[in-house]
């Protein structure tokens, strides 16, 4: 897998020089699966809050392409309010499929890595594919 962001303290991305805290200053959208384009996209926008900076990206999308494994596991319903908010990002070992809550310092993916979203609702967005892509958006 190849990347164009680096990952830190498993809830920032570094992007274009930026670190982009996910669990603070974005809130989770929605995730979408296009089987025919092999392209899995996951959506962020900006958070609404005083602590989040005037200067944020208003939209991120992550762009995982040519998937070879895609898991997913559904948010607890009993915690769904807290489904927006990111609690981790990790590229992890694609060996070790089982562990979905372990995160791994590493900035980088190595080639064989899964990356795994997760978040306080206890859902969980796992993919192996060739390229995840980060695009920033700012409206106005």
């Amino acid at each position: 897998m190849t990347s164009n962001f680096k990952i830190r303290n498993f809830i920032e991305v570094v992007f274009e020089g930026r670190e982009l805290d996910l669990h603070n200053n974005f809130s989770f959208v929605t995730y979408c699966y296009d089987k025919q384009a092999d392209e899995l996209k996951v959506h962020f926008d900006k958070a609404n809050g005083d602590w989040v900076p005037t200067d944020e990206f208003d939209k991120l999308t992550f762009t995982l392409s040519k998937i070879h494994y895609l898991k997913t596991v559904e948010p607890k319903p009993e915690i769904i309010t807290d489904d927006n908010c990111l609690s981790g990002i990790t590229f992890y070992y694609s060996d070790d499929r089982e562990d979905n809550s372990s995160l791994l310092d590493r900035e980088r993916p190595e080639s064989e890595d899964d990356i795994i979203f997760t978040f306080e609702s206890d859902r969980v967005i796992r993919v192996n594919c060739d390229t995840v892509t980060l695009k920033a958006e700012k409206l106005n």
